[in-house]
């Protein structure tokens, strides 16, 4: 302890004079207009005795070090330069979808007074029903017709909201549609979800090649556009009823191109 105690006192006695020095060196150098600060320097320059091999490493260094960098950043620049080809290869090809989907649907007939606009899935809600984009921002409404690229219709709008619609379809077991055929017999088109019912409403001049079941203008739609091809149905004709069953298949798939066509 008391070694300690001696070794502090000692240190303190150092400070005291390394101080009292310092001091004095000033006083020494103020009152000799500063002639000893004059011997120190403004500026002190470190010289590094380097030999040619050394000094041609650290050039190499410096030099592998900055192609390092230039790569990284390289390597980010291709980078993001790839993710843009990519988007925009993506945003091609969905444009040549769509243009291929407007070619196909204004090649089945004359459309010079209808306008399509084009549409999509969204999502199915909660009731398992089918939600499509545009609503009453596009002046749809209840009863629209949608139809694909072929011009098959696949449905009409059930409820119409701001941005989107519900889409009653045949896998709907609420859809029901009336069309005609070509001899303007009209038939009432019903579903259970899984199988369309065809039922005759009027029936004028009946014929066995009526080949498709339309929509009209007649029946308030928005045009003349197929729902169903019946030369794949068997027709049953009884007390001048004609009924058939008809159990479709797929009708649509969640990227299929969607239409909606309206008067211009």
């Amino acid at each position: 302890m008391q070694g300690t105690k001696s070794v502090t006192k000692n240190n303190y006695i150092l400070y005291i004079l390394f101080i009292f020095l310092s001091g004095l060196l000033i006083l020494v150098d103020y009152f000799s207009d500063k002639e000893l600060s004059g011997y120190i320097p403004n500026q002190v320059n470190f010289e590094l005795n380097l030999d040619t091999k050394e000094l041609i490493n650290i050039y190499n260094f410096n030099s592998i070090f900055e192609k390092r960098a230039q790569l990284i950043s390289e390597n980010i620049r291709l980078k993001n330069e790839v993710q843009d080809l990519r988007a925009l290869e993506i945003e091609n090809q969905e444009l040549i979808q769509k243009i291929s989907s407007y070619e196909s649907i204004t090649s089945i007939s004359n459309y010079e007074n209808i306008d399509f606009y084009s549409t999509g899935f969204i999502a199915k809600n909660l009731n398992l029903e089918f939600l499509i984009y545009g609503g009453t921002n596009q002046q749809l409404k209840p009863g629209d017709l949608v139809v694909n690229e072929k011009g098959f219709v696949i449905g009409y709008l059930k409820e119409v909201f701001y941005s989107y619609s519900i889409l009653e379809t045949p896998y709907s077991s609420s859809f029901n549609l009336e069309v005609i055929d070509k001899y303007n017999n009209t038939y009432l088109v019903t579903s259970n979800g899984s199988m369309l019912f065809i039922s005759s409403i009027s029936i004028v001049n009946y014929k066995e090649d009526i080949d498709y079941l339309f929509t009209d203008l007649s029946l308030d739609q928005s045009g003349k556009f197929p729902l169903l091809d019946t030369r794949k149905i068997n027709f049953e004709i009884k007390n001048n009823q004609i009924n058939a069953t008809y159990l479709f298949d797929e009708i649509f798939t969640f990227n299929s191109n969607l239409f909606i066509p309206r008067f211009k």
